[in-house]
């Protein structure tokens, strides 16, 4: 059977076993002129439709005007006759290999010969009789591409140095290739330093191989262009995964290793087991650094499975000053036992100082539970609303999955309680009205409100993460860019970094949007003014808001004084009672609503004893740090009263990269000049062919283009081993990816019940049961 088609580039091999070499027609001398200059001309003007058989059944091609080989010709030197006979080849239509050669003691080529691709045949293989029945796709696909051509080329050489054709035969015994398709031809194809950077920058972009030559495609004007097949990229990128895979987390560590060189504030650790990876934690300076401004909430999931070897990648992440998602710092764990979230967790404590946060919120997981109550045990701990939310549609009954108004009740319950009593009654009297009572999800659900519904816990501080569900979904639609795909360590850390700078790009944005322009006001009032000046854009817009509905909406009822305080009572657009108590020596409010104690913005009933008091600022007290344009100028330290200073992580320097991406800049301009008319680009390649003399050919291996794409050596010496078989709990957990959609489509329809066939319940509450059994028994 035929291996699968592989291509090399010619700067490592060319292909079939070709050296590859960059080639010169002024390599051949004066001697072969005459030949030279022998053409075959064309007979019609459709190459498609030419295809010709001699008197000796054998085919020729007419092409045009191809230089034709004649038995004496002479060449300076082996690459001359390789480029020679390789042109020729693909004019007529055929693909070339390498035959036999003879190397004196030198490693000089004595002589050598050039075969057609399908001269000889293949051994037969014994193998075991294929059945019939069973379909075995692999034998489907065998290809058989030998047929005893007898075409070559041989050349050797002469006492003078020079290589001499000394043999011929031009007669192929099966059809040539059409002008159509020469571009397919094994030995015209590589994969060029283009299609190489574009594969590599694609992946980094968490793009695959196939849109990456969709891409290489629509650049080049044609598939004919691209100079190799979708396949040969894929097995190129495909070679490059072999190569790192038992050397993947000795590379995933030594990456570590060599951000910690190049900025001392960047914090890894990890640990092996019998020589494989078992946990690796790690967080750059930014990280840390964003911990120290914005690490009073903490985010923690590890329901993501991101590698090959089932991993869980755990993120640790955070809510910044433009209420955008925030990364503190990430790990790989090989399993979900205590031992493995104490491990994380401690570790985790030691990279940002032992700075325990106020609340962190997670997924449910007993040993995440334990782990947090061991290591963390002045932290909050509450449950992701999001990922219980996500659970709903599944764990209740088909039948009510398109019921708007049940799915109303539910958002009411969950969110709209603003008090525990509230929720308890709304709760139950869903569960009443649905006839969900022997639900044992919900009814453990319930037994954990205090977890995860906001009414138990609205006086505590959330940083506006349990707002709404949008940040979950937000932190898990950047996460799903790098995961879902079984991927090696070193290829996810690569599109986790592009993805990371994203969203670090993005806040850098917001920062200058927020510094730089005035957002618009909407009253007249100077509070919103003064709140335009302290609070960046988008808390600014949460801010607005709250005076917008002051002003509309919040009417004083009532007034109580008492001796240190006074109680004024509003209502507001929810046609809510709200109690505002008011400190008057201290210009301290407090609302029964709790905005501000949950989320740090003033509430629209606080803002409104503002403008009861006369006040045209924001008192100090309602301007949450976290929450300013200004919050990120103090210094952060380590543990050990380090200042943390970002550093490039990349060894080469700025100025590098900014010559780089202008000079690219200016050769598009160029290029975009030049192509407007054939002068234009035969001036163009003259210029380049010059300018290509002054730098030294490139003599890179393959495994050296691969190391310079991830930014670090292949060893030889592997210490630490992959993962070989990584068991996690939770396996329902895992976000489904693109290769599971005929899963999804297959689980789509509801299940029904194996004795009345309906939906909605199963055959242990089946009603047509119940009555049989009483009828039996009467």
């Amino acid at each position: 059977m035929d291996e699968v088609e592989r291509v090399e580039s010619p700067a490592e091999g060319g292909i079939n076993g070709i050296q590859g070499t960059s080639f010169s027609s002024s390599n051949v001398t004066d001697t072969i002129t005459t030949g030279m200059d022998e053409r075959i001309e064309l007979p019609c003007d459709n190459l498609d439709d030419v295809e010709h058989s001699d008197k000796d059944g054998g085919f020729r091609t007419p092409t045009k005007k191809a230089s034709v080989p004649k038995v004496g010709m002479l060449f300076d030197d082996v690459e001359s006759v390789q480029e020679f006979y390789m042109n020729y080849a693909h004019d007529i239509g055929f693909s070339v290999r390498i035959g036999q050669q003879k190397l004196d003691d030198n490693g000089v080529v004595q002589w050598k010969r050039f075969l057609c691709t399908r001269q000889g045949y293949r051994k037969q293989q014994t193998t075991a009789p294929v059945d019939p029945t069973k379909k075995n796709k692999k034998a489907q696909n065998t290809r058989e591409t030998r047929c005893g051509c007898e075409a070559y080329m041989y050349f050797k050489r002469n006492s003078e140095g020079k290589y001499k054709i000394g043999a011929l035969h031009e007669d192929h015994n099966h059809e040539l290739v059409t002008p159509s398709k020469q571009h397919l031809l094994r030995s015209k194809r590589f994969v060029s330093e283009k299609a190489k950077t574009t594969l590599f920058n694609c992946h980094k972009a968490s793009i695959g191989t196939s849109q990456a030559y969709i891409l290489l495609h629509v650049g080049a004007g044609g598939f004919e262009y691209v100079g190799c097949t979708k396949k040969d990229l894929q097995n190129y990128y495909s070679d490059f995964r072999n190569k790192i895979k038992d050397a993947d987390a000795q590379m995933f560590i030594d990456q570590f290793g060599r951000l910690k060189e190049v900025d001392p504030g960047f914090f890894f650790e990890y640990e092996v087991n019998d020589g494989r990876l078992v946990r690796v934690f790690w967080a750059d300076t930014t990280s840390r650094k964003n911990y120290s401004h914005f690490g009073d909430v903490v985010s923690f999931d590890s329901t993501y499975s991101t590698n090959q070897y089932d991993m869980k990648f755990a993120p640790f992440t955070g809510v910044n000053h433009h209420m955008q998602s925030v990364f503190f710092g990430a790990a790989f764990i090989a399993d979900e036992k205590i031992e493995s979230y104490v491990w994380l967790f401690q570790t985790f404590l030691r990279a940002i100082g032992e700075k325990h946060p106020k609340l962190i919120i997670t997924d449910e997981d007993a040993s995440m539970r334990a782990a947090i109550a061991s290591v963390l045990p002045s932290t909050m701990h509450r449950l992701c609303m999001w990922h219980i939310m996500k659970k709903f549609p599944e764990k209740i009954g088909p039948h009510l999955l398109q019921d708007e108004e049940f799915w109303k009740r539910v958002n009411l319950c969950v969110w709209g309680s603003e008090t525990t009593e509230e929720f308890e009654s709304r709760w139950l009297a869903l569960l009443s009205d649905y006839n969900l009572g022997n639900n044992d999800w919900l009814e453990g659900r319930y037994r954990i409100r205090e977890s995860w519904i906001p009414a138990y816990f609205k006086d505590i501080w959330l940083g506006g993460i349990l707002r709404t569900t949008s940040r979950s979904e937000s932190a898990n639609s950047f996460f799903n860019r790098f995961i879902g795909r079984k991927l090696a360590l070193i290829e996810f850390w690569l599109r986790f970094d592009t993805a990371l700078q994203c969203q670090r790009q993005e806040e850098l944005i917001h920062d200058n949007t927020t510094l730089h322009t005035n957002p618009t006001l909407l009253t007249t009032w100077e509070i919103e003014k003064h709140g335009s000046y302290v609070f960046t854009h988008e808390v600014f817009e949460k801010f607005q808001e709250e005076v917008l509905a002051a002003r509309e909406y919040c009417d004083i009822q009532s007034t109580t004084e008492l001796e240190d305080r006074k109680i004024v009572t509003m209502t507001d657009n929810y046609r809510r009672i709200r109690e505002v108590i008011c400190f008057s020596t201290e210009q301290i409010y407090k609302c029964s609503c709790m905005l501000f104690e949950s989320i740090g913005i003033p509430c629209r009933h606080i803002i409104r004893m503002f403008r009861g008091a006369r006040l045209n600022e924001i008192p100090q007290h309602y301007i949450t740090k976290r929450w300013m344009k200004n919050c990120k100028r103090n210094h952060a330290f380590d543990s050990d009263g380090n200042l943390l200073v970002e550093k490039a992580t990349s060894s080469m320097a700025a100025s590098m990269r900014r010559k780089m991406s202008s000079t690219q800049n200016k050769f598009e301009d160029i290029f975009r000049r030049a192509k407007t008319s054939e002068e234009g680009i035969d001036v163009l390649i003259q210029n380049l062919e010059s300018l290509s003399l002054l730098f030294d050919p490139s003599t890179q291996t393959r495994q050296q283009e691969q190391e310079n794409f991830i930014g670090c050596s292949i060893p030889n010496d592997v210490q630490v081993h992959p993962p070989n078989d990584t068991r996690a709990k939770g396996k329902c957990k895992r976000i489904l990816g693109h290769a599971d959609k005929n899963k999804r489509q297959k689980d789509s329809g509801s299940r029904k019940c194996t004795i009345c066939k309906d939906v909605g319940h199963d055959r242990r509450n089946c009603p047509k049961k119940e009555s049989g059994a009483d009828t039996h028994e009467s």
